[in-house]
């Protein structure tokens, strides 16, 4: 590899982690007002439903409709595994757990993913473990109000599925990252996004999501918060984050789980009016430390 071909791998590296760290951290925002105005279901049904169009139509208008026999087996773990469940799971959680502690629970997919490694024979170096340590506390110390003693058995049900779902997530995203490239990169995106639409689309059946939804009646700000999940985020993010996998170990992807609940906050604080306390600064600093080893130490 010349030293220009370097370079440019490098910015793209650097600009698809900026993609999946700024993208999935502002999807917080964005559900918060989608969620004043559609059941969660019904909004993660029509997001991955419009991008799953579109991803076809494009695959279809340029010419780039190639289907291989290996497409559909990293099509449906992607439906399955890092939309349908990982999506599912999220959602369904929301109803019943704080934000923050959703956010917390989430962050146990890097270490999933270093855990899978290693089980694997690719044992993380010591700069790696100190980054988990040390994310993992920055979030703790910022989501540090838990389910308490309180909690009802439907919190920790949505609390274990979490936990499973990003268990599942980082097998997939680790079987994903040794399967054969799509034939056509835009088709395959399409029939994981659609196949993860009809999943969700019946899950939100089954929960009762679609009773009443009158798409008609969405405000314009409604729209434009869905077409900021359909666009940039679902068409943008997921494709930087597919072919992150192929290019990074999928543990150094996973940090994005560390990175979104920060953005996430600072977003809250800015255009929420959402208070940001001396100690939230803090953990977000050793937060930010941790992926920073982790990083450095999977270089």
């Amino acid at each position: 590899m010349t030293v220009t071909a370097a370079r440019t791998r490098s910015l793209l590296i650097i600009a698809a982690f900026a993609a999946i760290y700024i993208g999935w951290g502002t999807t917080y925002l964005a559900n918060h007002f989608l969620l004043r105005e559609l059941p969660p279901f019904a909004i993660a049904t029509l997001r991955f439903a419009f991008a799953g169009g579109l991803a076809l139509a494009w695959a279809l208008v340029s010419g780039r409709a190639q289907l291989q026999r290996s497409d559909w087996g990293s099509a449906v773990i992607g439906s399955l595994l890092l939309i349908s469940i990982g999506q599912g799971a999220l959602l369904y959680a929301n109803q019943y757990l704080p934000t923050g502690l959703l956010a917390m629970l989430y962050t146990t997919l890097p270490l999933w993913s270093v855990a899978l490694e290693w089980l694997l024979g690719d044992r993380p170096p010591l700069w790696v473990l100190c980054g988990l340590a040390l994310a993992c506390a920055g979030i703790v110390l910022l989501m540090n109000k838990g389910l308490g003693t309180a909690a009802t058995g439907q919190q920790w049900f949505a609390g274990s599925l979490v936990v499973a779902a990003t268990l599942l997530w980082a097998i997939g995203a680790w079987w994903i990252s040794r399967r054969p490239p799509f034939a056509s990169r835009s088709l395959g995106l399409s029939l994981q996004m659609l196949i993860g639409a009809v999943l969700l689309g019946l899950f939100g059946l089954w929960h009762g999501d679609w009773q009443g939804v009158q798409l008609h009646s969405l405000s314009g700000p409604g729209w434009l918060w869905l077409a900021y999940l359909v666009l940039p985020v679902s068409l943008g993010v997921y494709p930087a984050y597919f072919w992150l996998l192929r290019e990074v170990r999928p543990s150094l992807v996973s940090t994005f789980a560390f990175v979104n609940p920060l953005v996430a906050l600072l977003l809250g604080y800015l255009l929420l009016n959402e208070t940001l306390s001396l100690s939230a600064l803090l953990a977000c600093l050793a937060t930010l430390a941790g992926v920073t080893l982790i990083i450095f130490g999977r270089r």
